[in-house]
């Protein structure tokens, strides 16, 4: 069995992609014109990442923004372990920080 870091099997995945099971339905999005295009369009661009404040992590607001540097190998294992578990570089590194930080 040929497994990824994340858990997929290649093996069975292969062979369903080989099977009569295989199917594809694409999901679509309907198509705007004109003002519904443009209405779409700011209502998606004004939604944006939800900040950890508010409703989310502190219920502050905005969330406070810090800036690190790390040396390539470090940056190079958060990038791999990032990918290997699914989550953002931005979540490993605050649950890092909560975990490290005391109370």
């Amino acid at each position: 069995m040929s497994t990824t870091p994340a858990g997929f099997d290649f093996d069975a995945l292969a062979e369903w992609a080989e099977s009569d099971e295989a199917t594809h339905t694409p999901q679509t999005s309907p198509v705007f014109r004109g003002k519904d295009a443009a209405r779409a369009s700011r209502a998606f661009l004004s939604r944006g990442r939800p900040t950890l404040g508010a409703d989310h992590a502190t219920g502050e607001g905005r969330s406070p923004r810090r800036q690190v540097r790390l040396d390539s190998r470090t940056n190079a294992r958060l990038d791999a372990y990032a990918a290997a578990t699914g989550t953002s570089a931005s979540q490993i590194i605050r649950d890092a920080l909560a975990d490290y930080l005391p109370a």
